[in-house]
């Protein structure tokens, strides 16, 4: 899996004569999209894209859109990863238009405003001129979803993303972003009480926290977290042959 990305959901084959996604579907969905991510082999991603977007076309309800979106950010990170700029903008103007909508929803404000942040900071990414401007922006609507409800796992990986990517002179501190990181896990194991989700915005939040220690100069700390993640996933091509061997 490339290096720098730093996605965050989602989501299952349905029929396309059904209506509301049933949890099932939804699981198929997130199975599909975390194998694809922790064996590195995207091709199967792109096709529950054009599923989702089926979907939506259908029954465009917000639970669908948000899958749609959250399966389009965390496509969007990866195509930035290989140097697939152009797919990548098309894909952020399409997940900005669903990030758009549900922002108008109240019980996904606060979740959208963490997309459209996210989407920000790609377009930053493709084009560092813009950052004064979209900077800035992003930060904002990180602290609007924060404002909306602290406890939202989603903008808190946003806010540990721009702490772990951005410069240090703009507020970039790899260990504030460890910390962030942290507290998002948290927060979404407290929710699964049960056992560990098998979601790939849950792993790859894990493997940020291990990057932004190694980037903080805590290499103790990044193969604990390495040695961690392989425990719940020893499949994970990314972890187990790139990233912990070079920590």
């Amino acid at each position: 899996m490339a290096k720098g990305l730093f996605l965050v959901a989602i989501f299952s084959i349905l029929l396309l004569n059904q209506q509301p996604l049933v949890a099932s579907s939804t699981d198929d969905f997130d199975h599909r999209l975390y194998v694809a991510f922790i064996s590195g082999n995207m091709a199967d991603w792109g096709k529950v894209l054009s599923e989702l977007e089926a979907i939506v076309s259908k029954n465009p309800s917000a639970s669908n859109r948000f899958r749609l979106l959250h399966a389009q950010y965390g496509y969007i990170g990866y195509l930035l990863g290989v140097n697939q700029t152009s797919i990548a903008k098309q894909l952020i103007d399409k997940a900005e238009k669903q990030a758009n909508i549900l922002a108008s929803i109240p019980t996904y404000q606060s979740t959208a405003k963490a997309m459209q942040a996210a989407l920000l900071a790609y377009r930053i990414s493709i084009s560092p001129y813009k950052a004064p401007f979209l900077g800035p922006k992003s930060a904002s609507l990180i602290d609007e979803a924060l404002a909306l409800n602290p406890t939202n796992y989603f903008a808190l990986i946003e806010k540990g993303n721009a702490r772990h990517y951005a410069p240090s002179i703009v507020g970039g501190n790899p260990t504030e972003a460890v910390e962030l990181y942290r507290k998002a896990i948290d927060l979404i194991e407290k929710e699964n009480p049960e056992s560990k989700p098998q979601k790939w915005w849950y792993i790859n939040t894990y493997t940020q926290m291990g990057l932004a220690a190694q980037k903080a100069g805590n290499k103790d700390l990044a193969k604990k977290i390495y040695l961690t993640i392989l425990g719940m996933e020893p499949n994970y091509k990314w972890v187990r042959e790139e990233l912990l061997p070079k920590v």
